[in-house]
């Protein structure tokens, strides 16, 4: 049993006592493992328990304050790793911060590997979830910056997708962002971060997201540079060197690559779909940010018809499309799974406790 808490609609946190069955070691990265299975109080449900321990900057910092559970707290849809529950405590001299998260069975980069491909209907389903959920993110003036194969999670069977992993997400108080721009993973990443621009804009996300629904179209990476200066390359030789105005509309110095003539994404990419996929990505790939169509307006594109369709389309296993309905809608409310057990003034005290009754126990205790 843990000491943790929960999340209200309004934002707010409160005490809860959670409790898990069996959790199996599912994933693991450079700074958090990532747990599957079952949770039993306050509710039976099959959760995800993301295992996260502070860097430098943020060692310091009580749970409730750690920076992916801020901004998780603040957010909540259905196309999202929703934050249900959360606690921290101590493995190792080292603060390890438990966020309970939304679970889905399979990974889109594991299917990738495992050679799974997506049909067209799938593929536009599951790509019109993941651009309502980047364009949820905006409406709160969130932006993920590492939109990847590799969080992106699914459940094949229902034809349900989830964008995951806030550990690298910004919170934007004004529409902007200072910051460095050695942000995204490199396939993913657009050009106003490969030149060097330091403002973070909800734009990021719409690049990223594109270059992972084109591998739900074709099975393959878009843009599979070998190294920062070839991932320019690569992308100049697509859509041409940046216009003067391109350069001063993101700010940066002119890239020292070649200037290549355009040869246009169908060409690039051998023709090999169709004109309305295609209609999107062009809308989407701008090299200037500014000129790149926001997630809300991508989900009004022709290319989603077929999945807005009444009666709704079966898809290839049999079962019916998803209602998309509420995907479109950028605020929900938070379903609390439980009332609050106690105020949340009681929250700092819990917290101690928390970390406290932990102290003696590694992070091995979360299988138990």
């Amino acid at each position: 049993m843990w000491s943790g808490f929960g999340i209200k609609d309004s934002g707010e946190f409160y005490p809860v006592s959670l409790q898990f069955g069996g959790l199996q070691r599912c994933g693991s990265g450079r700074f958090s493992n990532v747990y599957c299975g079952p949770m039993t109080s306050p509710i039976h449900k099959e959760i995800a328990l993301k295992n996260a321990w502070s860097d430098t900057e943020t060692r310091h910092l009580p749970t409730t304050q750690y920076p992916e559970i801020q901004i998780l707290s603040k957010i909540f849809h259905p196309a999202i790793s929703n934050l249900l529950y959360f606690y921290s405590m101590n493995a190792n001299e080292k603060t390890v911060h438990c966020l309970v998260l939304d679970y889905m069975p399979n990974e889109m980069a594991r299917l990738r590997d495992q050679g799974v491909k997506f049909d067209i209907l799938d593929a536009k389903l599951y790509t019109f979830q993941l651009f309502s959920a980047i364009g949820h993110l905006a409406s709160k003036n969130i932006v993920h910056m590492d939109i990847k194969p590799q969080n992106v999670i699914m459940d094949r069977t229902k034809g349900m997708l989830k964008l995951a992993d806030f550990g690298n997400a910004r919170r934007l108080e004004t529409n902007e962002k200072t910051g460095g721009s050695y942000q995204v993973t490199r396939f993913y990443r657009p050009p106003e971060l490969l030149f060097g621009c330091e403002k973070f804009t909800p734009a990021i996300d719409i690049w990223s997201a594109t270059c992972v629904a084109f591998e739900l179209f074709a099975n393959r990476v878009l843009f599979k540079g070998k190294d920062t200066k070839d991932q320019i390359t690569l992308i100049i030789g697509v859509f041409g060197y940046p216009t003067d105005e391109d350069i001063k509309s993101i700010g940066v110095k002119r890239p020292r690559v070649a200037r290549k003539e355009a040869r246009g994404i169908e060409t690039f990419t051998s023709k090999m779909l169709d004109s309305d996929i295609y209609e999107f990505m062009k809308s989407t790939l701008k090299i200037d940010p500014k000129k790149r169509k926001s997630a809300v307006d991508v989900l009004k594109m022709p290319i989603f018809d077929v999945i807005k369709a009444v009666p709704r389309k079966k898809r290839s296993n049999g079962i019916e499309i998803p209602d998309l309905v509420r995907y479109t809608e950028m605020n929900h409310r938070r379903e609390t799974e439980v009332e609050p057990a106690a105020d949340i003034e009681t929250t700092e005290k819990a917290e101690k406790e928390s970390k406290s009754s932990s102290s003696h126990s590694g992070e091995e205790d979360n299988r138990k």
